[in-house]
């Protein structure tokens, strides 16, 4: 559990590389999400090429500082043609990219979830950019690499926020 209680949204990133053990370790951490109808509607991009996670971040206007220092980009992908149950599509693949971070931080990286679903406009300038087929879709998209400042994780929790029985 000492992952997802270190966990921080890492802005900042060495130039040091990671290794593709590193990126094969993280992406079979993605595919152990759970998945409503075990439906699994994921696939994933991986971009080390700075020049084209810079023509990314055109598209989201949040993307410039977080990806330009990253080793990599990974970004989460929609298969809508393996949809059964489009409605929990979301779900599946936000369990996807928290184990993407959580596994980071297993491997000492860091990393940023960058947001795409919900913003039609980044979706469809995404799908252009990586020349995807219509039916793959950017879900999210996160900076992976070194942190390169040592930040240490704050407890969110709050007793306030929790209701037993009753609200």
């Amino acid at each position: 559990m000492q992952e997802i209680f270190n966990r921080v949204s890492v802005r900042k990133f060495t130039e040091q590389k990671i290794t593709k053990e590193q990126i094969q370790s993280i992406l079979k951490a993605a595919m152990q999400a759970p998945s409503a109808y075990n439906q699994q509607p994921w696939e994933f991009l991986v971009i080390e090429d700075k020049a084209v996670l810079k023509k990314f971040t055109e598209i989201h206007p949040y993307a410039q500082s977080l990806l330009s220092g990253a080793a990599v980009g990974i970004f989460v992908l929609c298969a809508k043609n393996r949809l059964q149950l489009p409605e929990m599509a979301a779900q599946d693949l936000s369990a996807a990219t928290q184990n993407i971070l959580l596994a980071a931080v297993h491997l000492d990286l860091g990393a940023v979830w960058l947001g795409v679903h919900g913003h039609p406009e980044r979706a469809v300038a995404a799908q252009k950019l990586f020349n995807l087929p219509d039916n793959i879709e950017v879900f999210s998209a996160l900076a992976v690499g070194y942190p390169a400042e040592n930040r240490k994780a704050q407890s969110r929790y709050e007793e306030n926020r929790v209701h037993y029985e009753k609200y």
